[in-house]
């Protein structure tokens, strides 16, 4: 990280513009992967106003290209105060094909994350209200054929090979309950 003398006004305004800044949306999806993130616009977009209402601005500037090889960018992104106040970090990516497209989505993605770190944005994550939906209904309790099968097991052996079998309930506080008092019925009689 390299920074200007003093940093006091831009941590100061830095400060107040994180306070109003919001997570990114997950508006892109990665095909390959199956998964949605948040876009270098959606970083932008969710710290563009509080970053103006504080004296900040953001600049991203390639500053080594490992030309040789072509295999390699490296981005600086600075964080500039209206004081004049500065600091700035660089970050170095890959390039995993050797044409235009390849060092275009080497360029987005370096800056995604080096705006987003320096920063401090997290895309909005609804892994937990995905998981919460998955997840079966504590309320509702276990289907009666899976507390049956729990309760037949004869062995720790047995009992660990249908709790693993049965991903669905993994997370099921209900079901982690009957296995644990179940592992520790036949513990003790063992």
């Amino acid at each position: 990280m390299n920074k200007s003398e003093q940093i006091n006004e831009l941590a100061s305004a830095l400060s107040k513009a994180q306070a109003a800044i919001k997570g990114a949306v997950e508006d892109s999806t990665n095909p390959h992967f199956r998964s949605k993130y948040a876009s270098l616009q959606a970083h932008i977009d969710a710290s563009r106003d509080a970053l103006a209402k504080n004296g900040l601005s953001v600049m991203q500037l390639l500053t080594d290209m490992a030309c040789e090889n072509m295999d390699l960018i490296t981005l600086e992104t600075v964080i500039l105060h209206s004081s004049g106040q500065w600091v700035s970090s660089t970050f170095s990516v890959p390039v995993s094909k050797k044409d235009a497209q390849g060092f275009g989505s080497a360029i987005t993605y370096a800056r995604r994350y080096s705006y987003a770190a320096a920063l401090g944005i997290a895309p909005i994550d609804d892994d937990g209200e995905a998981a919460a939906k998955a997840a079966p209904e504590s309320s509702k309790g276990l289907p009666e054929s899976i507390s049956k099968a729990i309760a037949a097991c004869t062995s720790t052996d047995e009992l660990m090979a249908y709790a693993s079998s049965q991903k669905k309930y993994h997370k099921d506080n209900d079901f982690r309950k009957e296995v644990s008092k179940k592992k520790e019925e036949l513990n003790v009689n063992a």
